[in-house]
């Protein structure tokens, strides 16, 4: 798992890789390779990635921020 801390106390984490490129404290900038997604987990039936968005605790929708057109 890998979490970027954003502004507005807002975090965005990347789960199933299976190799992270970034460090603690590193800057990522839009655009950056953070991670290579992976095959983890027991009920796993491939490549995938499990992408989340948060604010003060609270889980968001992403769709409601990023478009994910096909």
């Amino acid at each position: 798992v890998i979490g970027i801390q954003h502004s507005d106390n807002i975090t965005s984490f990347y789960k199933h890789n299976s190799v992270i490129l970034k460090n603690v404290g590193d800057v990522v900038l839009a655009g950056d390779v953070i991670s290579v997604i992976g095959d983890s987990g027991n009920l796993s039936s491939g490549p995938h990635l499990h992408f989340e968005i948060w604010h003060n605790g609270q889980a968001l929708n992403p769709e409601h921020y990023i478009s994910f057109e096909k």
